[in-house]
Protein backbone atom coordinates (compact mmCIF):
# COMPACT_ATOMS: atom_id res chain seq x y z
CA UNK A 1 0.00 0.00 0.00
CA UNK A 2 1.09 3.50 -0.61
CA UNK A 3 -0.31 6.93 -1.06
CA UNK A 4 -0.49 8.17 -4.69
CA UNK A 5 2.35 9.69 -5.70
CA UNK A 6 2.63 13.76 -6.51
CA UNK A 7 2.37 12.64 -10.02
CA UNK A 8 -0.69 10.83 -10.06
CA UNK A 9 -2.46 13.53 -7.77
CA UNK A 10 -1.69 15.85 -10.71
CA UNK A 11 -3.32 13.92 -12.91
CA UNK A 12 -6.73 14.12 -10.40
CA UNK A 13 -6.23 17.93 -9.43
CA UNK A 14 -5.89 18.70 -13.52
CA UNK A 15 -9.05 16.74 -14.70
CA UNK A 16 -11.42 17.94 -11.43
CA UNK A 17 -13.06 20.15 -13.82
CA UNK A 18 -13.33 18.08 -16.73
CA UNK A 19 -14.97 15.50 -14.25
CA UNK A 20 -17.22 17.87 -13.20
CA UNK A 21 -18.52 18.57 -16.77
CA UNK A 22 -18.73 15.03 -17.83
CA UNK A 23 -21.03 14.73 -14.98
CA UNK A 24 -23.12 18.01 -15.78
CA UNK A 25 -23.23 16.21 -19.24
CA UNK A 26 -24.83 12.76 -18.09
CA UNK A 27 -26.97 15.04 -15.84
CA UNK A 28 -28.11 16.81 -18.81
CA UNK A 29 -28.90 13.98 -20.48
CA UNK A 30 -30.53 10.51 -18.71
CA UNK A 31 -31.64 7.76 -20.04
CA UNK A 32 -33.77 5.35 -18.80
CA UNK A 33 -32.84 1.45 -18.29
CA UNK A 34 -31.98 -0.42 -21.26
CA UNK A 35 -32.09 2.80 -23.08
CA UNK A 36 -28.57 4.46 -22.13
CA UNK A 37 -27.93 4.89 -25.90
CA UNK A 38 -26.27 8.71 -26.03
CA UNK A 39 -24.57 7.47 -22.91
CA UNK A 40 -22.87 4.22 -24.22
CA UNK A 41 -21.47 6.06 -27.13
CA UNK A 42 -20.28 9.25 -25.02
CA UNK A 43 -18.37 6.02 -23.01
CA UNK A 44 -17.48 4.53 -25.90
CA UNK A 45 -15.85 7.61 -27.29
CA UNK A 46 -13.92 8.68 -24.54
CA UNK A 47 -12.43 4.94 -23.92
CA UNK A 48 -11.29 4.74 -27.35
CA UNK A 49 -9.95 8.23 -27.59
CA UNK A 50 -7.77 6.54 -24.73
CA UNK A 51 -6.87 4.25 -26.11
CA UNK A 52 -8.51 1.09 -24.92
CA UNK A 53 -10.14 -1.40 -25.77
CA UNK A 54 -13.82 -0.94 -26.80
CA UNK A 55 -17.13 -3.22 -26.20
CA UNK A 56 -20.28 -1.81 -26.93
CA UNK A 57 -23.56 -3.64 -26.93
CA UNK A 58 -22.95 -5.40 -23.99
CA UNK A 59 -25.93 -6.79 -22.08
CA UNK A 60 -28.01 -4.56 -24.55
CA UNK A 61 -26.47 -1.10 -23.73
CA UNK A 62 -23.23 -1.59 -21.70
CA UNK A 63 -20.02 -1.06 -22.45
CA UNK A 64 -16.43 -2.15 -21.64
CA UNK A 65 -12.81 -0.88 -21.79
CA UNK A 66 -9.86 -2.70 -21.30
CA UNK A 67 -6.51 -1.06 -20.52
CA UNK A 68 -3.39 -2.69 -20.73
CA UNK A 69 -0.77 -1.39 -18.71
CA UNK A 70 2.93 -2.02 -19.55
CA UNK A 71 4.30 -3.63 -16.37
CA UNK A 72 3.06 -7.04 -15.52
CA UNK A 73 0.50 -7.26 -13.00
CA UNK A 74 -3.23 -8.33 -11.90
CA UNK A 75 -6.14 -8.35 -13.83
CA UNK A 76 -9.01 -6.13 -11.73
CA UNK A 77 -12.41 -4.68 -12.79
CA UNK A 78 -13.51 -1.56 -11.96
CA UNK A 79 -17.82 -1.27 -12.31
CA UNK A 80 -19.86 1.79 -12.73
CA UNK A 81 -23.92 1.43 -13.23
CA UNK A 82 -25.19 4.25 -15.96
CA UNK A 83 -29.07 4.69 -16.02
CA UNK A 84 -31.33 7.37 -14.52
CA UNK A 85 -34.82 7.09 -13.12
CA UNK A 86 -38.38 7.74 -14.32
CA UNK A 87 -38.56 11.40 -12.42
CA UNK A 88 -39.07 15.24 -13.12
CA UNK A 89 -36.26 16.86 -11.38
CA UNK A 90 -37.12 19.76 -9.07
CA UNK A 91 -33.94 21.50 -9.09
CA UNK A 92 -32.72 24.83 -10.58
CA UNK A 93 -29.27 24.49 -12.12
CA UNK A 94 -28.07 25.37 -15.53
CA UNK A 95 -27.26 21.58 -16.28
CA UNK A 96 -31.23 19.85 -15.15
CA UNK A 97 -32.21 17.40 -17.18
CA UNK A 98 -33.64 17.98 -20.40
CA UNK A 99 -35.61 15.27 -20.86
CA UNK A 100 -38.96 15.55 -19.53
CA UNK A 101 -40.13 12.53 -16.68
CA UNK A 102 -36.01 11.54 -17.00
CA UNK A 103 -33.52 12.21 -14.36
CA UNK A 104 -30.14 10.99 -12.39
CA UNK A 105 -31.80 10.75 -8.81
CA UNK A 106 -29.17 8.09 -7.61
CA UNK A 107 -25.65 9.37 -8.77
CA UNK A 108 -25.02 7.24 -11.68
CA UNK A 109 -23.66 10.12 -13.46
CA UNK A 110 -21.54 10.86 -10.84
CA UNK A 111 -20.14 6.91 -11.11
CA UNK A 112 -20.31 7.15 -14.68
CA UNK A 113 -17.96 10.06 -15.13
CA UNK A 114 -15.31 9.20 -12.36
CA UNK A 115 -15.06 5.92 -14.20
CA UNK A 116 -14.53 7.52 -17.24
CA UNK A 117 -11.97 9.46 -15.80
CA UNK A 118 -9.89 6.78 -13.85
CA UNK A 119 -9.78 5.48 -16.90
CA UNK A 120 -8.39 8.45 -18.63
CA UNK A 121 -6.08 8.91 -16.06
CA UNK A 122 -4.84 5.40 -16.09
CA UNK A 123 -4.44 4.92 -20.14
CA UNK A 124 -2.84 8.45 -20.17
CA UNK A 125 -0.26 6.95 -17.84
CA UNK A 126 -0.12 3.20 -19.11
CA UNK A 127 3.78 3.26 -19.24
CA UNK A 128 3.46 3.01 -14.92
CA UNK A 129 0.19 0.87 -14.95
CA UNK A 130 0.76 -2.86 -13.90
CA UNK A 131 -1.77 -5.46 -15.07
CA UNK A 132 -4.90 -5.34 -16.82
CA UNK A 133 -7.65 -2.59 -16.01
CA UNK A 134 -11.11 -3.86 -17.11
CA UNK A 135 -13.80 -1.13 -17.15
CA UNK A 136 -17.08 -2.20 -17.19
CA UNK A 137 -20.14 0.25 -17.53
CA UNK A 138 -23.34 -1.55 -17.28
CA UNK A 139 -26.75 -0.52 -17.83
CA UNK A 140 -30.10 -1.10 -15.79
CA UNK A 141 -29.02 -1.14 -12.57
CA UNK A 142 -32.16 0.34 -11.28
CA UNK A 143 -34.21 -2.41 -12.64
CA UNK A 144 -31.69 -4.80 -11.72
CA UNK A 145 -31.45 -6.36 -15.18
CA UNK A 146 -27.99 -5.00 -16.30
CA UNK A 147 -25.41 -7.05 -14.63
CA UNK A 148 -26.84 -10.45 -15.09
CA UNK A 149 -26.50 -10.23 -18.85
CA UNK A 150 -22.91 -8.43 -18.91
CA UNK A 151 -21.54 -11.45 -16.59
CA UNK A 152 -23.15 -13.88 -18.75
CA UNK A 153 -21.53 -12.14 -21.85
CA UNK A 154 -18.51 -12.94 -20.04
CA UNK A 155 -17.59 -9.37 -19.16
CA UNK A 156 -15.18 -11.22 -16.19
CA UNK A 157 -13.93 -13.68 -18.35
CA UNK A 158 -12.16 -12.31 -21.43
CA UNK A 159 -9.77 -11.06 -19.90
CA UNK A 160 -10.26 -13.19 -16.36
CA UNK A 161 -11.03 -10.72 -13.79
CA UNK A 162 -8.88 -11.29 -10.48
CA UNK A 163 -11.27 -8.70 -8.58
CA UNK A 164 -13.92 -6.10 -8.77
CA UNK A 165 -14.07 -2.93 -7.14
CA UNK A 166 -16.97 0.19 -7.64
CA UNK A 167 -18.32 3.13 -5.52
CA UNK A 168 -21.77 4.33 -4.71
CA UNK A 169 -21.64 7.91 -3.88
CA UNK A 170 -24.48 8.78 -0.82
CA UNK A 171 -26.25 12.08 0.45
CA UNK A 172 -25.95 10.05 3.58
CA UNK A 173 -22.16 11.01 4.29
CA UNK A 174 -19.82 14.43 4.03
CA UNK A 175 -18.06 15.03 1.09
CA UNK A 176 -14.50 13.40 1.75
CA UNK A 177 -15.86 10.51 4.03
CA UNK A 178 -15.67 7.04 2.74
CA UNK A 179 -16.94 3.98 4.35
CA UNK A 180 -17.12 0.07 3.60
CA UNK A 181 -18.12 -2.66 5.69
CA UNK A 182 -17.65 -6.59 5.04
CA UNK A 183 -20.14 -8.84 4.73
CA UNK A 184 -23.64 -8.24 4.04
CA UNK A 185 -23.70 -4.69 2.99
CA UNK A 186 -27.01 -3.76 0.65
CA UNK A 187 -30.06 -5.65 0.87
CA UNK A 188 -31.27 -8.09 -1.11
CA UNK A 189 -34.68 -6.71 -3.08
CA UNK A 190 -37.54 -8.82 -4.68
CA UNK A 191 -40.43 -7.17 -5.94
CA UNK A 192 -44.61 -8.58 -5.98
CA UNK A 193 -47.61 -7.65 -7.44
CA UNK A 194 -50.52 -9.28 -5.77
CA UNK A 195 -54.24 -9.40 -7.19
CA UNK A 196 -56.95 -9.65 -5.53
CA UNK A 197 -60.14 -10.86 -7.22
CA UNK A 198 -63.60 -10.91 -5.81
CA UNK A 199 -67.16 -9.66 -7.68
CA UNK A 200 -67.72 -6.07 -8.14
CA UNK A 201 -71.43 -4.46 -7.21
CA UNK A 202 -73.00 -1.32 -6.20
CA UNK A 203 -71.41 0.66 -3.15
CA UNK A 204 -74.62 0.37 -1.59
CA UNK A 205 -75.30 -3.16 -1.59
CA UNK A 206 -71.70 -5.06 -0.43
CA UNK A 207 -73.58 -8.12 0.82
CA UNK A 208 -73.96 -8.53 -2.90
CA UNK A 209 -70.76 -8.58 -3.61
CA UNK A 210 -66.77 -9.83 -2.58
CA UNK A 211 -65.28 -6.63 -2.28
CA UNK A 212 -61.69 -7.16 -3.17
CA UNK A 213 -60.42 -3.37 -1.82
CA UNK A 214 -61.77 -4.92 1.63
CA UNK A 215 -59.19 -7.78 1.09
CA UNK A 216 -56.52 -6.00 -0.18
CA UNK A 217 -56.66 -3.46 2.33
CA UNK A 218 -56.47 -6.12 5.03
CA UNK A 219 -53.53 -8.10 3.62
CA UNK A 220 -51.83 -5.13 3.07
CA UNK A 221 -52.21 -4.06 6.52
CA UNK A 222 -51.55 -7.18 8.33
CA UNK A 223 -48.31 -8.05 6.08
CA UNK A 224 -46.45 -6.29 8.48
CA UNK A 225 -47.21 -8.83 11.03
CA UNK A 226 -44.79 -11.23 8.78
CA UNK A 227 -41.72 -9.23 9.73
CA UNK A 228 -43.18 -8.38 13.05
CA UNK A 229 -43.99 -11.53 14.84
CA UNK A 230 -42.65 -14.51 12.42
CA UNK A 231 -38.79 -13.56 11.47
CA UNK A 232 -36.24 -13.43 14.48
CA UNK A 233 -35.83 -9.88 16.24
CA UNK A 234 -31.82 -9.64 15.51
CA UNK A 235 -33.07 -10.08 11.89
CA UNK A 236 -33.52 -7.22 9.61
CA UNK A 237 -36.58 -6.95 6.36
CA UNK A 238 -38.82 -4.68 5.08
CA UNK A 239 -41.89 -5.27 3.85
CA UNK A 240 -42.93 -2.50 1.58
CA UNK A 241 -46.19 -1.46 -0.49
CA UNK A 242 -45.90 1.29 -3.00
CA UNK A 243 -48.70 1.46 -4.74
CA UNK A 244 -52.61 -0.10 -3.73
CA UNK A 245 -54.84 0.72 -7.13
CA UNK A 246 -58.54 -0.23 -7.83
CA UNK A 247 -62.06 0.75 -8.96
CA UNK A 248 -63.49 3.58 -10.88
CA UNK A 249 -65.56 5.45 -9.37
CA UNK A 250 -67.00 6.54 -5.48
CA UNK A 251 -70.11 3.82 -5.41
CA UNK A 252 -68.59 0.80 -7.43
CA UNK A 253 -67.11 -2.37 -5.79
CA UNK A 254 -64.54 -3.52 -8.15
CA UNK A 255 -63.99 -7.05 -9.49
CA UNK A 256 -59.60 -6.38 -8.61
CA UNK A 257 -57.67 -5.04 -6.51
CA UNK A 258 -53.87 -4.39 -7.15
CA UNK A 259 -50.80 -4.35 -4.63
CA UNK A 260 -47.36 -3.60 -5.97
CA UNK A 261 -44.50 -4.01 -2.97
CA UNK A 262 -41.15 -4.88 -2.52
CA UNK A 263 -39.43 -6.70 0.28
CA UNK A 264 -35.49 -6.19 1.50
CA UNK A 265 -33.53 -8.43 3.44
CA UNK A 266 -29.84 -9.37 4.33
CA UNK A 267 -30.65 -12.92 5.24
CA UNK A 268 -30.99 -15.52 2.02
CA UNK A 269 -33.06 -17.55 4.40
CA UNK A 270 -34.95 -14.76 5.86
CA UNK A 271 -36.06 -13.61 2.23
CA UNK A 272 -37.29 -16.83 1.20
CA UNK A 273 -39.16 -17.48 4.77
CA UNK A 274 -40.68 -14.22 3.94
CA UNK A 275 -41.73 -14.75 0.27
CA UNK A 276 -42.96 -18.42 0.63
CA UNK A 277 -45.01 -16.90 3.79
CA UNK A 278 -46.15 -13.72 2.14
CA UNK A 279 -47.71 -15.70 -0.89
CA UNK A 280 -49.45 -18.13 1.55
CA UNK A 281 -50.63 -15.31 4.06
CA UNK A 282 -52.08 -13.29 0.61
CA UNK A 283 -54.13 -16.11 -0.24
CA UNK A 284 -55.47 -17.20 3.38
CA UNK A 285 -56.61 -13.71 3.92
CA UNK A 286 -58.13 -13.04 0.22
CA UNK A 287 -60.18 -16.44 0.91
CA UNK A 288 -61.36 -14.56 4.53
CA UNK A 289 -63.23 -12.40 2.40
CA UNK A 290 -64.67 -14.21 -0.05
CA UNK A 291 -62.00 -13.22 -2.65
CA UNK A 292 -59.34 -14.99 -4.32
CA UNK A 293 -55.17 -13.50 -4.19
CA UNK A 294 -52.76 -14.45 -6.62
CA UNK A 295 -49.00 -13.31 -6.19
CA UNK A 296 -46.18 -13.35 -8.22
CA UNK A 297 -42.96 -12.06 -7.99
CA UNK A 298 -41.12 -10.30 -10.47
CA UNK A 299 -38.67 -11.22 -12.42
CA UNK A 300 -35.68 -13.12 -9.88
CA UNK A 301 -34.90 -9.85 -7.71
CA UNK A 302 -31.82 -8.94 -6.74
CA UNK A 303 -29.86 -10.49 -4.23
CA UNK A 304 -27.68 -8.83 -1.16
CA UNK A 305 -24.42 -7.10 -1.60
CA UNK A 306 -22.09 -9.02 0.12
CA UNK A 307 -18.75 -7.82 0.31
CA UNK A 308 -15.57 -10.23 0.78
CA UNK A 309 -13.58 -9.51 4.03
CA UNK A 310 -9.85 -9.57 2.72
CA UNK A 311 -10.85 -7.10 -0.42
CA UNK A 312 -12.89 -5.17 2.05
CA UNK A 313 -9.80 -4.71 4.53
CA UNK A 314 -7.87 -3.92 1.23
CA UNK A 315 -9.98 -1.04 0.04
CA UNK A 316 -9.87 0.53 3.68
CA UNK A 317 -6.26 0.27 3.93
CA UNK A 318 -6.06 1.64 0.02
CA UNK A 319 -8.57 4.61 1.33
CA UNK A 320 -6.42 5.68 4.41
CA UNK A 321 -3.44 5.47 2.06
CA UNK A 322 -5.47 8.43 -0.11
CA UNK A 323 -7.59 10.50 1.99
CA UNK A 324 -6.17 9.33 5.73
CA UNK A 325 -7.81 7.35 8.38
CA UNK A 326 -9.91 10.44 9.85
CA UNK A 327 -11.92 9.92 6.54
CA UNK A 328 -12.39 6.37 6.32
CA UNK A 329 -15.24 4.28 8.30
CA UNK A 330 -16.79 1.17 8.77
CA UNK A 331 -20.15 1.66 7.13
CA UNK A 332 -23.46 0.78 8.15
CA UNK A 333 -25.89 -1.59 6.65
CA UNK A 334 -27.93 -0.27 3.83
CA UNK A 335 -31.87 -0.99 2.64
CA UNK A 336 -31.37 0.09 -0.57
CA UNK A 337 -30.15 -2.21 -2.92
CA UNK A 338 -27.70 -2.64 -6.00
CA UNK A 339 -27.68 -5.45 -8.88
CA UNK A 340 -23.14 -5.36 -8.13
CA UNK A 341 -24.67 -7.98 -5.94
CA UNK A 342 -23.95 -10.61 -9.11
CA UNK A 343 -20.83 -9.17 -9.79
CA UNK A 344 -19.58 -10.14 -6.49
CA UNK A 345 -20.90 -13.23 -6.43
CA UNK A 346 -18.69 -14.09 -9.13
CA UNK A 347 -15.61 -12.30 -8.82
CA UNK A 348 -14.22 -11.55 -4.93
CA UNK A 349 -13.93 -7.49 -4.30
CA UNK A 350 -15.83 -4.33 -2.67
CA UNK A 351 -18.42 -1.87 -3.10
CA UNK A 352 -17.38 0.95 -1.21
CA UNK A 353 -19.64 4.46 -0.70
CA UNK A 354 -18.40 7.86 -0.98
CA UNK A 355 -20.15 11.30 0.50
CA UNK A 356 -21.40 14.26 -1.33
CA UNK A 357 -24.28 15.27 1.00
CA UNK A 358 -24.64 19.09 0.65
CA UNK A 359 -23.59 21.56 2.52
CA UNK A 360 -27.29 23.63 3.06
CA UNK A 361 -28.47 20.91 5.57
CA UNK A 362 -32.40 20.18 3.60
CA UNK A 363 -32.12 16.36 2.63
CA UNK A 364 -31.59 15.64 -0.86
CA UNK A 365 -32.76 11.72 -0.80
CA UNK A 366 -31.69 9.77 -3.51
CA UNK A 367 -34.89 8.54 -5.80
CA UNK A 368 -36.37 11.80 -5.23
CA UNK A 369 -37.13 14.86 -7.74
CA UNK A 370 -34.38 17.18 -5.38
CA UNK A 371 -31.60 14.97 -5.43
CA UNK A 372 -29.02 16.64 -5.16
CA UNK A 373 -24.65 16.24 -4.92
CA UNK A 374 -22.14 18.19 -3.34
CA UNK A 375 -19.73 17.63 -6.53
CA UNK A 376 -17.04 18.49 -4.25
CA UNK A 377 -17.19 14.91 -3.36
CA UNK A 378 -16.24 13.75 -7.23
CA UNK A 379 -12.55 13.80 -6.98
CA UNK A 380 -13.05 11.85 -3.53
CA UNK A 381 -14.40 9.51 -5.23
CA UNK A 382 -11.95 9.65 -7.83
CA UNK A 383 -8.71 9.68 -5.42
CA UNK A 384 -9.40 6.48 -3.51
CA UNK A 385 -10.54 4.70 -6.85
CA UNK A 386 -7.31 5.62 -8.24
CA UNK A 387 -5.36 4.40 -5.39
CA UNK A 388 -7.52 1.04 -4.80
CA UNK A 389 -7.10 -0.01 -8.65
CA UNK A 390 -3.23 0.89 -8.58
CA UNK A 391 -2.60 -1.26 -5.83
CA UNK A 392 -4.93 -4.07 -6.41
CA UNK A 393 -3.30 -4.08 -10.07
CA UNK A 394 0.20 -4.66 -8.38
CA UNK A 395 -0.84 -7.21 -6.47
Amino acid sequence: MSKTTPEWSQEIDRRRDGLVALRRDFHRHPELSFAERRTAESIAERLTAAQLEVRTGIGRTGVVGVLHGDRPGRTVAWRADIDALPLTESLDQPFVSGTTGVMHACGHDGHTAIAITLAEILAARRREVPGTAVFIFQPAEEVFGGAKPMIEAGVLDRPRVDEIYGLHLTTQAAVGHVSMRPGPSMASADFFDVEVVGQGGHGAYPHLSMDPITAAANILVGMQNLVSREVAAQETAVLTVGQFTGGTKHNIIPASAVLRGSLRTFNPRVRTQIKERLTAYAGDIARAYRTQARLVWIDEGCPTVVNHEKETDFVRRSAIDAIGPDHVHDGDLVMASDDMSLFLQVRPGCYFRVGIAPTDGKPHPHHAPEFEMNEDGLPVGLRVGLNVMLDALRG
